[in-house]
């Protein structure tokens, strides 16, 4: 199963780099919506740690999650909300470590 995952989450990131190389996903929706995040104290935290810093900014679920104006409403207005993004946050970062 481990491998599985890796090869899937590796063929995954594979084409994103492809599709980005060949159609740039424009960075301003998330960085505008990074910034507006970074005025919530949970999240400036969680940007702050290097670990979680880079997961925000460079894995595939979390930026297109982010990339949603939509979904920075929820995360500012549902602490049920902000607490399973933070989850994602651990859980994706602990799948990259792994694969290191």
């Amino acid at each position: 199963m481990l491998i599985s995952d890796f090869i899937g989450d590796l063929i995954g990131e594979l084409f994103s780099g492809i599709l980005d190389a060949i159609i740039p996903t424009p960075k301003s929706k998330l960085e505008k919506n990074i910034g507006e995040l970074k005025g919530e104290e949970w999240f400036s935290q969680l940007d702050k740690d290097v670990r979680y810093n880079y997961i925000i900014w460079h894995n595939k679920k979390v930026k297109r999650f982010l990339s949603k104006p939509e979904n920075i409403k929820i995360l500012k207005s549902s602490e049920e909300e902000r607490e399973s993004f933070i989850a994602l946050v651990i859980q994706e970062h602990k799948k990259f470590v792994r694969i290191r």
